[in-house]
């Protein structure tokens, strides 16, 4: 999630994608759903390390090879409900929410034709929790006690504690049980590149990159319209628009700027899709400055979001204060901002010692306000945005040095230096938004990017705890209001923008096929969401 990458291995899985193993490349799927063309071509950034769903290959409930229990209805613009897939129904949860019992539906088959039963999804389940299993989604079940199976088609979890957000686990896709082998590492499974699922796709072929997907014929609800779905990879964002302008694929994701080059020309639509994905810097506990709660106030008053997001998003994007975009609801606290107010934050750090000097630069009894920031060197956005929240710190008299550090190298430095992250990885809860961004038990309990500032307060995190156990929807969202209310009075990061994702595709597309929208999407995002997140559910328009 918050890594320094700006698409996790995971999430660029969720992106499906690669290139062939030497087939030359078909012409686009030009949408001629009732002639022989049923196919789609798409270009993606990157390649995925692995098709595993144990090792967090389609862990958001959208996975086209690997179902999920459950999966993700609703329109782009509000959160989406979680509803049963290969569940039968909703899940039955003890009143102390600690104990989940989940009947699944007998209709379903994977694809190898061996029938999905209990004992699947307990030992996909088993396999995360196993640390010797060594799966990098882990740290999702970290509240998971067992996993049984009560019958050929029911399972009942148990918590450690209680959780009414753990409906969000259970969006992690499902591998059939002959295929997994205890202790053994996710990274060595055959199903890294050889998945079984119970979904509307499967494997055709796999190379260094490309990935193409065929259609499964045994699907229970029958067989996808789309009938080939090919993912080649492009890591360059300008040689992705140029192959796009060429004609040779039917969609891409692109970011914002490039994305309006498109806006003119009526062979293609821009599809926005709006997201809980958010992009924010922390800010380190054992640094002089921004360990001091009034230089932290003090810096989210001074940044302008706005501008921001007009001139690095080209306007692609929402202002964020806190973790929770609107689009949740009830749990939202549209009062919980803080207002652009520069000269506020002017008069805040002086109070604090953090003195102009006659270089307009501050400082506090000889320690210059300084801070290195840093982000992924991969990442232009995130360069980008750290280089203009550096120049608006210029103007406060703050000086952020803004250096490209790898993952490896920005981790053991988090304590002292910021680092500009993105989050959201599975925002479908409010809970999954916050808990581990503010609870005092994180990094502790989690990684170095789970509370990355350290930050602790005894009355926050009863307030999170609150909501994450009641079950009462609305003491649920005061609960999560009252987190909001507290965070903008002492925060422990400045989020700066939730990014809207930005897609193009082929007009011919929409006007042959059916599609099935967007969703409020995650972090992780790419060719396996914007419009065709559920490619199998598409039809031809008559």
């Amino acid at each position: 999630m918050r890594k320094l990458t700006s698409l996790t291995p995971w999430a660029v899985l969720g992106t499906i994608l690669l290139v062939t193993t030497g087939c030359a490349l078909s012409a686009p799927g030009n949408g001629d759903a009732t002639g022989q063309n049923t196919s789609l071509a798409l270009l993606t950034p990157a390649l995925p390390e692995t098709l595993n769903p144990l090792a967090g290959f389609d862990n958001n409930g959208t996975g086209k090879i690997n179902e999920s229990l459950y999966t993700l209805e609703g329109s782009p613009d509000q959160l989406p409900q979680i509803v049963p897939l290969l569940a039968a129904d909703e899940p039955k949860i003890s009143s102390d929410a600690r104990t989940w019992t989940i009947s699944l539906r007998t209709d379903a088959s994977f694809s190898d034709g061996t029938t999905f039963e209990a004992s699947d999804v307990v030992a996909s389940y088993q396999t995360i929790m196993d640390p010797a299993s060594a799966s990098p989604i882990l740290g999702t079940l970290t509240n998971l006690a067992e996993v049984k199976a009560l019958d050929a088609h029911t399972v009942e979890f148990t918590l450690r504690e209680s959780q009414v957000s753990f409906k969000t686990a259970l969006l992690i896709g499902i591998a059939p049980s002959e295929a997994v082998i205890s202790g053994q590492r996710v990274e060595e499974s055959v199903l890294n590149r050889a998945p079984v699922g119970t979904g509307p796709y499967r494997v055709d072929s796999i190379g260094p990159a490309r990935l193409v997907l065929v259609a499964n014929p045994d699907f229970r609800d029958g067989e996808a319209a789309v009938k080939r779905v090919t993912y080649e990879a492009a890591p360059d964002d300008n040689a992705r628009a140029q192959r796009m302008m060429a004609g040779d694929f039917d969609g891409t994701v692109l970011p914002p700027r490039l994305a309006q080059s498109f806006a003119t020309n009526p062979e293609f639509d821009e599809v926005v899709a709006t997201s809980a994905d958010w992009r924010g810097l922390s800010l380190p506990a054992d640094n002089p400055l921004t360990g001091d709660a009034q230089v932290r106030l003090a810096l989210n008053l001074a940044v302008d979001r706005q501008v921001l997001i007009d001139g690095v998003l080209a306007g692609a994007g929402r202002p964020a204060h806190t973790f929770v975009p609107a689009e949740y609801g009830e749990a939202f606290d549209p009062s919980a901002v803080f207002a652009h107010d520069p000269q506020r934050a002017a008069a805040l750090l002086d109070e604090a010692g953090w003195v102009a000097g006659s270089d307009s630069m501050r400082s506090k009894n000889g320690t210059p306000a300084a801070f290195t920031l840093m982000y992924n060197p991969g990442d232009a956005m995130r360069r980008d945005l750290s280089l203009a929240f550096s120049a608006q710190m210029q103007q406060l008299g703050i000086d952020v040095s803004v250096e490209a550090a790898t993952f490896e190298t920005a981790e053991p430095r988090a304590g002292t230096d910021a680092i500009m992250l993105g989050g959201g990885d599975t925002p479908y809860d409010v809970d999954t938004q916050l808990y581990k961004m503010l609870h005092s038990t994180y990094p502790a309990t989690g990684a170095y990017y789970d509370n990355p500032s350290r930050f602790a307060d005894p009355a926050m995190d009863k307030a999170l705890e609150a909501g994450r156990t009641t079950l009462d929807p609305t003491k649920r969202a005061a609960a999560y209001r009252e987190v909001q209310r507290r965070y903008v009075k002492d925060a422990s990061m400045v989020l700066l923008a939730f990014i809207d994702h930005t897609y193009i595709q082929r007009a011919s597309v929409s006007e042959t096929w059916q599609g099935t929208g967007t969703l409020l999407e995650p972090h992780d995002h790419g060719t396996a969401w914007g419009p065709w997140a559920k490619i199998g559910d598409w039809v031809p328009k008559p």
